[in-house]
Parts: C-alpha cells; sequence; structure tokens
C-alpha cells in the first residue's frame, strides 16, 4: 500500500511538471514546446531514455522544470522495471512450486519424495506415464526438475495436513496415488485424512513396520507393502535360488531396453480380438503371434494368477503378459491401449 502512494504521489508531481513546462515554456517565443501534447511527448521520450532533441525547454523554469522531469523519470522508471521484475519473479517462485495446479488426467501422485520415491517415480515414467510430485520440502523441488522431464511430472510444494491442497494435482482424477512418508504414523495419518476427503481415491502404501499392515487395511487402504517383507523375501530367493531371484528382479523393473522383459497388465476394451475367448487360446495367440507369455487375468477386481480351463475373458478384464521392451508396441498396439490401469 506504502508503494502504490508513493507512485501515485510521484506520478502526480510528474503530472503537475509537465504542465508547469506547458505553462513557462508557452509564454517564450523562441520555445519549441509549445502545447499540452509537445510537453507530454518530451516527458515520454525523456522517460523512456530515447531523447530525440525535436522538444526541449528554453526558460530558466521551463529547464529547472525539465530536469526534475528528468530525475523523476528515471525513479519512475526504476520503479515500474522493479516492480515488473519482482512480479515476474513471484510469478516463477509460484509456478515452480505448483501454486497454479496441473492438468494432469490418469496419472499417478507420489506424495513426499526421497530415494525410494524417486526410485518408484522412474520405474513409472520410463513407462509412459505422468507423475505428480507432493513435497512440503522446497529444496526437492529443484532435485524433481532436474531429474525429470517437465512433460512427464509436476511438482507441488504443500503441507501434508492440508489435503485440500492435493486438488491442484488432479487428486480425483490420478490412477493412484503413492504415500511416501517417513514414518508409518504420519503415514496413517494422512491417509485417513486423504480418505475422509477423498473416498475413491486409490491408494498404495509402504510401511516401515509390517504389523500395522491390518491398521492400514482398516483404513481403507487396499494396497499395503512393507519394505522390509519384500527385501526379505527377495534376497532368501537370491540365497537359494538365485536365478530366479534375478529373473523376478527383471520382471518387476520397466523394461528400457529392447531386450528386457517385464510384466504388463493390459485392459480387454470391446473392440479387443480377445473379448469373449477363452483364456488359453489368448495364451497360445499372445505366445505365438507375440511372442508374450500370458500368467494370469483380472476378473472383477479379483486377481487369478492360473486361470483353469474355460476360464472367458470379458470386457473390462485385465491380461497380465510377460513380454519384452521390444514387442511392448506391438502389444499396445493390439489391445489398443497402453500397459497399465
Amino acid at each position: 500500500m506504502k508503494k502504490k502512494l508513493l507512485f501515485f504521489i510521484a506520478f502526480l508531481v510528474y503530472i503537475l511538471a509537465i504542465l508547469g513546462i506547458k505553462y513557462f515554456e508557452g509564454q517564450s517565443p523562441d520555445a519549441n514546446i509549445k502545447s499540452i501534447g509537445d510537453a507530454f511527448w518530451y516527458a515520454i521520450v525523456t522517460l523512456t531514455t530515447v531523447g530525440y532533441g525535436d522538444f526541449y525547454p528554453v526558460t530558466i523554469a521551463g529547464k529547472i522544470i525539465g530536469l526534475i522531469v528528468i530525475i523523476g523519470s528515471l525513479g519512475i522508471l526504476g520503479f515500474v522495471i522493479g516492480e515488473v521484475t519482482v512480479r515476474f519473479n513471484q510469478y516463477m517462485e509460484k509456478k515452480k512450486s505448483g501454486f497454479w495446479g496441473s492438468d494432469f488426467e490418469n496419472h499417478y501422485i507420489i506424495i513426499g519424495y526421497n530415494e525410494f520415491g524417486q526410485k518408484v517415480a522412474s520405474q513409472i515414467i520410463q513407462a509412459g506415464q505422468k507423475v505428480a510430485f507432493v513435497t512440503n520440502n522446497k529444496a526437492d523441488l529443484d532435485l524433481i526438475a532436474d531429474l525429470y522431464p517437465s512433460k512427464s511430472t509436476f511438482s507441488l510444494f504443500a503441507d501434508y495436513s492440508n489435503v485440500e491442497a492435493l486438488n491442484k494435482v488432479n487428486v480425483e482424477k490420478a490412477k493412484r496415488i503413492f504415500v511416501n512418508l517417513d514414518d508409518d504414523s504420519g503415514t496413517l495419518v494422512f491417509v485417513i485424512n486423504l480418505k475422509k476427503r477423498y473416498p475413491n481415491v486409490n491408494v498404495v502404501v509402504t510401511c516401515v513396520n509390517p504389523s500395522l499392515r491390518e491398521t492400514f487395511v482398516n483404513a481403507g487402504i487396499v494396497h499395503v507393502i512393507a519394505q522390509s517383507e519384500v527385501a526379505s523375501k527377495l534376497v532368501a530367493s537370491y540365497l537359494f535360488e538365485p536365478y530366479v531371484a534375478s529373473y523376478t528382479e527383471d520382471l518387476i523393473s520397466t523394461s528400457v531396453d529392447d531386450d528386457d522383459s517385464d510384466i504388463q497388465q493390459y485392459i480387454i476394451t470391446e473392440g479387443c480380438d480377445f473379448s469373449g475367448e477363452e483364456y488359453m487360446d489368448a495364451f497360445m495367440k499372445l505366445k505365438l503371434d507375440h511372442n508374450a507369455i500370458l500368467i494370469g487375468m483380472v476378473k472383477a477386481g479379483k486377481l487369478m494368477k492360473n486361470p483353469s480351463k474355460g476360464t472367458m475373458i470379458e470386457k473390462g478384464d485385465y491380461l497380465i503378459v510377460i513380454s519384452s521392451g521390444e514387442t511392448k508396441k506391438d502389444l499396445e498396439n493390439f489391445f489398443g491401449v497402453n500397459e497399465g490401469e
């Protein structure tokens, strides 16, 4: 408010100075500033530091007032440039912090940024998906911007207690939300508030303490992963069946190179050739035509690891396949959708 008042006073003095130049110069027969338009033109070219020299004061009073105009022009110009710079920097800072929101849809949201979240995001982005990060640490914004392409990611700086801020990452249009906070108690409080405000969102949670799994399930979280359990199973597998463990680790990673293999899921749409076919027929066709192995399906939200003979594939089911990066595009063209949900 003080800046605006000072600017208004300076502008008023500037206008009075222009009127004063016109008044005093208008009384001299040798003056070239004859009208109010000439005085304004002189003031404008002085303000912009152009200084054509076509108009200039010749009277003593006019020169004194002209000096005020010159000095005032420097002040006004500096004020305007400073204000524009400040406003531009404020806009860019808000943009960097995600203040203006994202238009992402069918994307993934990661709440909390750390090394583990970074690795999860890398897998998702390598699969061609978009990720929105939410962090309460401003330093994370620069790290995220350096690691990932802007077209694939969006970052929001927000307090985790303010679940309303998640509207800026289109939380209700996201495929899944991964809550990746540092401690289980903070994660539990967050997911309770999240499900209370957005009851229909799909949430994935990791917990340090496996005994809290049931607590998270009771809070409405279907997918709860205990990091220590997953790591211990993989380590045990490496101890007594290392090749199986190596193959498993490769399969759960997103394929990057053509010879990489991973597990993918594809939804059956109405126009898909497998809609209305038997599972075993789809198994043979995928292997023969696309060099992909069908290993299971999801029907009505239930995972079927080894469907029995006679199981029919219907619209809305998911097929789970193993394929290489080389055949991934071929499969996406066949199913008419990208991998994932």
